[in-house]
């Protein structure tokens, strides 16, 4: 017999419209692949939701776990918000790498340096 699955709450946020379906398709895969069910993802389109109004929403919807993608803007802030979602015994996961070597295209690795 099983239970009911664990809720997550995803978080997304950029500058354009691809980029935030993107990062939904991201979440949504993670969320499928890991068997949750996903209750909403956080559109932060216009970087206005904070650390705490995340959790909240988090916090409302009981959710076990809330996923955020590298290229999220609240993904810089991701040991606060852990640290934040952990006090009420939920989870955050960083999707991909939050230190990229590159980024729009140029390599942000070995910058400055000569041959």
């Amino acid at each position: 017999m099983t239970g009911p699955r664990p809720v997550a709450l995803g978080y997304v946020a950029a500058r354009d419209t691809a980029e935030v379906e993107r990062q939904s398709r991201e979440v949504t895969a993670y969320v499928s692949a890991e068997g949750l069910a996903l209750v909403e993802i956080l559109d932060d389109t216009r970087d206005g939701l904070t650390i705490s109004q995340v959790a909240d929403a988090a916090r409302t919807h009981g959710v076990d776990v809330v996923v955020v993608p590298a290229e999220a803007r609240l993904a810089e802030a991701y040991t606060r918000l852990a640290y934040e979602l952990e006090r009420d015994g939920m989870r955050c996961v960083l999707l991909g790498d939050p230190h990229p070597t590159t980024r729009h295209g140029h390599v942000l690795s070995g910058l400055g340096s000569r041959s």
